[in-house]
C-alpha cells in the first residue's frame, strides 16, 4: 500500500473557465503531487476573460464542506475567493477549532478582467478575524494596498505595506507583477524585464527577482503562486524555500500558457507545465 501525499486544502470559489479558484488550485497541488481538497465559497460563471456571474455558497453548505475536510486530514490550507464578510467570519470561525496548520491566504479582491470578488464590508472582518490565523498572505500591489490602508508608490512603500499587514498577524509576500499605484509613481516594470516578489517574515525582508515572462495568457497567477506555496508547505518546506520553488513554479507555468476562446484573445498560465514544482 502506497504512503499517502500530503493533503493541502483549498477554500475558494468555482471557475467555469477552468482558470482560476479552485480549478487553477487542484492543477497546481496535482503538479505538486499532494492530495487536493476543496471547499467552495461561491460558484462564478466566467469565461478565459471575464466574470458573469457570482453567487456565494451559503454559510452552512460551507462549513459542512470544511468540516468534512477537516475530518480527511490536512497538512496546509489555501485561502482565495471569500466572497463576502459572512463567508470570511465562516471560515475564521472553522479555523479556530483546527489544531496548528499552515494557512496562505490569496485575498483576492477583484479579477483579472476587473470584476469585484470581496464585498468592501468584508475588509475589517478580514484584518480582524483571517489574518491572525494567517501564516503567509500573498496580496498583489493594489491588494497590499486595500490591506495596509496606504498607496503603495514604490519598493520602499511595499516595505512599509509589508510591515503593516504582518502587525495583523500573517507573513506577506507582495508580488510585483502589477505594477505600482498610478496614483503613486510609475509602474514596477512594462513588458519584459525583471519583476520583484518582496517577502517579509517579520523578521527581515527576502527580494525575489525573476523575468516578467511576455505572455498576455495571465488568468490565475495569484491563485496557482500561492496553491503552490501552499502545497510547498503542505510538502512541510521552510517559508522562504516554499516560496522560493512557487515563485519559479509560476515562472514555468507562465511560459507554458495558452489562448482560449475566440482569437485567442484570453488564456491562462498551465499549472501542469510546472510539474518539477513537487517539494
Amino acid at each position: 500500500m502506497a504512503t499517502p501525499p500530503p493533503r493541502v486544502l483549498t477554500i475558494a470559489g468555482s471557475d467555469s473557465g477552468g482558470c482560476s479558484g479552485v480549478p487553477a488550485d487542484l492543477r497546481t497541488f496535482a503538479a505538486y503531487g499532494v492530495h487536493g481538497l476543496c471547499a467552495l465559497t461561491a460558484v462564478t460563471a466566467q469565461t478565459a476573460g471575464e466574470v458573469r456571474a457570482v453567487e456565494p455558497v451559503g454559510a452552512g453548505l460551507l462549513l459542512r464542506q470544511l468540516e468534512a475536510a477537516a475530518e480527511v486530514g490536512l497538512e496546509a490550507i489555501k485561502i482565495g475567493m471569500l466572497a463576502d464578510a459572512g463567508t470570511v467570519e465562516t471560515v475564521a470561525d472553522w479555523l479556530e477549532t483546527l489544531p496548528p496548520t499552515p494557512v496562505v491566504f490569496d485575498p483576492v479582491f477583484r479579477s483579472t478582467s476587473g470584476a469585484a470578488l470581496l464585498g468592501a464590508d468584508a475588509l475589517p472582518v478580514v484584518r480582524e478575524r483571517l489574518l491572525p490565523r494567517t501564516l503567509l498572505a500573498t496580496p498583489n500591489l493594489f491588494e497590499a494596498e486595500r490591506l495596509s490602508g496606504m498607496a503603495i508608490g514604490g519598493p520602499e512603500d511595499a516595505r512599509a505595506a509589508a510591515r503593516r499587514i504582518e502587525r495583523m498577524g500573517p507573513g506577506v509576500l507582495i508580488t510585483g507583477g502589477h505594477g505600482y499605484s498610478a496614483k503613486a509613481g510609475p509602474p514596477s516594470c512594462g513588458d519584459g524585464g525583471d519583476l520583484t516578489d518582496l517577502l517579509f517574515d517579520g523578521n527581515r525582508f527576502e527580494a525575489f527577482v525573476h523575468p516578467r515572462i511576455r505572455t498576455p495568457w495571465r488568468r490565475g497567477t495569484g491563485c496557482t503562486l500561492s496553491a503552490a506555496i501552499a502545497a510547498g508547505l503542505g510538502w512541510h518546506l521552510p517559508l522562504e524555500r516554499a516560496v522560493r520553488r512557487a515563485v519559479a513554479f509560476v515562472e514555468r507555468a507562465l511560459r507554458g500558457s495558452y489562448p482560449l476562446g475566440r482569437k485567442g484573445r484570453h488564456g491562462t498560465l498551465d499549472p501542469m507545465a510546472g510539474r518539477r514544482g513537487r517539494g
